[in-house]
């Protein structure tokens, strides 16, 4: 690190910018008064903007960090200007190099490596929080990123002011003003070229977001007031959920039998809290994600998400982040039953009738067992012919990951029900005749 922390002053605040980003910081306590706080700078004008605010309206030390990622050649001398601005401020300066790589998920990738590598900066310089550059234009292409692929209240809430060790005092004002005001104090900053790279999602929502400005020219400004007021609903609305939460959780999981007694919007929110719990985030809080595991709530079958996958497990909707394990084949006596993972295969004398999703008659009974998925399993067809296994699951839609987990049933070791799915229809019982009826339900 180099030099001291500078310590920002304490004075009233004269330029009309600043001032409104030093009330916004007092109002949310982004940051509050006396912290450390450890300001994230690439020296674009937002970051710029961010450091020079800081310094005129907070009273604690401030740091200034600088992240490049290896991607751009021109990176290195953009960090060297900011050490240079550092330097003048007199601030503590740390440089960070990462190889992060190019390939699919780059930004996202970059992001991660980069908040990682920062926050080990700070636990080491002691720093309290980690300022970032975000403005009031990120959130609104942050909330229309996710209302595009489908997200819920808590995703529309967008970007906190303070969130854990981040905090964010930019958010009341828009791109366009740090830059004219990074002019008007005549600092050159720096202009990233991926900004305008529209294979980028975030690209193409910034000029989706130019459109909607076309359409009404307070729209930016619209969203983020939008933003600000859910958040404030929040502080309410957290209160009925709080209390909905405490009906229905447990160590084990969401109890089914409570969470189906709540509304419906609760129970979609009790479950995004549920993901949420488990550290998973993004798409897996999505509208989709959340319709699915209200599903598996329902009776249905096990869910991926991003990050994890939901399970029902006897009467708890429980969530695993672990990679998912093949439970170990079992034999099945008739009369009885055997669990499979989170299933339950149940087996006893009774008539054959038409198959059902989760029962079936089979017309004869070898030595039955129970066991994952194998390579080359096949289930025979009606007049002729085999379909794979693996074809079935993917067809039906279960993701790669949870295939493990479905009980396929054998009868001498050849594969005649994959459980929920498909039945072998050469071993069906004739209607009424004598036949094993075999039932799966969730353990």
């Amino acid at each position: 690190m180099d030099g001291p922390s500078q310590t920002g002053h304490t004075g009233p605040v004269r330029d009309p910018l600043l001032a409104r980003i030093a009330e916004y910081s007092r109002t949310h306590r982004a940051p509050a008064p006396g912290e450390r706080v450890l300001a994230m700078v690439s020296g674009g004008p937002d970051s710029v903007c961010l450091l020079h605010a800081l310094l005129e309206i907070h009273d604690g030390p401030v740091g200034v960090v600088s992240v490049d990622h290896g991607l751009r050649l021109e990176a290195a001398d953009e960090v060297a200007g900011v050490r240079e601005i550092a330097g003048v401020l007199g601030c503590e300066f740390v440089e960070l190099r990462l190889d992060v790589g190019a390939g699919p998920g780059v930004q996202e990738r970059a992001r991660d490596a980069r908040y990682a590598a920062v926050r080990e900066v700070a636990a080491a310089g002691d720093w309290d929080v980690i300022a970032v550059g975000h403005t009031a234009s990120d959130q609104a292409e942050t909330v229309i990123m996710r209302l595009a692929r489908g997200t819920g209240r808590t995703g529309a809430l967008g970007m906190a002011p303070r969130s854990g060790d981040l905090v964010r005092p930019l958010l009341c004002v828009g791109a366009v003003e740090t830059v004219a005001w990074c002019q008007r104090a005549g600092i050159a900053a720096v202009v990233d070229p991926s900004n305008r790279d529209d294979t980028y999602t975030r690209v193409r929502a910034r000029a989706l977001l130019g459109e909607l400005e076309r359409l009404h020219p307070q729209a930016e400004r619209q969203v983020a007031r939008f933003v600000d007021l859910l958040r404030d609903e929040a502080e309410v609305l957290d209160a009925v959920v709080d209390d909905a939460w405490a009906r229905c959780v447990d160590d084990r999981g969401l109890d089914i039998a409570a969470l189906s007694a709540e509304p419906v919007a609760t129970r979609r929110v009790l479950v995004r809290r549920l993901l949420a719990e488990h550290g998973l985030g993004g798409d897996a809080l999505g509208a989709a994600a959340i319709g699915r595991v209200l599903g598996v709530a329902t009776g249905g079958s096990p869910t991926e998400v991003v990050g994890g996958v939901v399970l029902r497990e006897r009467d708890r909707l429980v969530v695993h982040t672990e990679t998912v394990v093949e439970p170990s084949p079992v034999a099945l006596v008739v009369p009885g039953a055997v669990r499979f993972g989170t299933r339950e295969i149940r087996g006893h004398m009774g008539h054959g009738a038409a198959p059902e999703r989760r029962r079936v008659t089979i017309a004869r009974a070898g030595q039955i067992s129970v066991r994952g998925p194998r390579p080359g399993d096949r289930i025979a067809l009606n007049g002729g012919g085999h379909a794979r296994v693996g074809r079935i699951l993917q067809s039906d839609g279960v993701p790669a990951r949870l295939r493990p987990l479905v009980p396929v049933v054998l009868v001498d070791d050849v594969p005649v029900w994959v459980a929920g799915h498909r039945v072998c229809a050469g071993a069906l019982a004739a209607h009424g005749a004598p036949a094993v009826v075999l039932e799966v339900v969730p353990a």
